[in-house]
């Protein structure tokens, strides 16, 4: 698959082939359908994020850990927390079964992955 791949802590992903996720047991595959990178996935892909390696231990690594995807039931949900080393910038990531909730049919994906960032900003 293609996805955004992380080198070096700091350094630019670069667009290139990674290995396709598969999932173990308790997960699911979600082929991702928007991502809104925010400054905490700077700060993660830095290294400056006191959860740095925690959400990201090794290297390369595909940054973002949050999104809007579909499941293979064809339910379009939003999702965190994949599981190292597959993010969110990629065509399909891996996450625990349950890390998702379901996103309201007729809402655009890439309307729907900024409305948490949006929301309390708003407030």
């Amino acid at each position: 698959m293609k996805a955004a791949v992380l080198h070096e802590r700091g350094g630019v992903p670069r667009y290139q082939d990674f290995p396709d996720p598969v999932a173990g047991d308790g997960e699911v595959i979600i082929e991702v359908l928007a991502t809104a990178v925010e400054n905490v996935d700077k700060a993660v892909s830095a290294g400056t994020h006191y959860a740095s390696r925690a959400m990201m231990p090794a290297l390369p690594a595909i940054p973002c850990f949050d999104g809007i995807g579909r499941l293979p039931d064809g339910r379009v949900v939003g999702f965190g927390n994949p599981r190292p080393p597959y993010g969110a910038l990629a065509e399909r990531t891996v996450v625990t079964e349950g890390h998702y909730g379901p996103i309201p049919d007729g809402i655009d994906p890439a309307i729907a992955t900024v409305l948490p960032t949006a929301i309390p900003a708003w407030r």
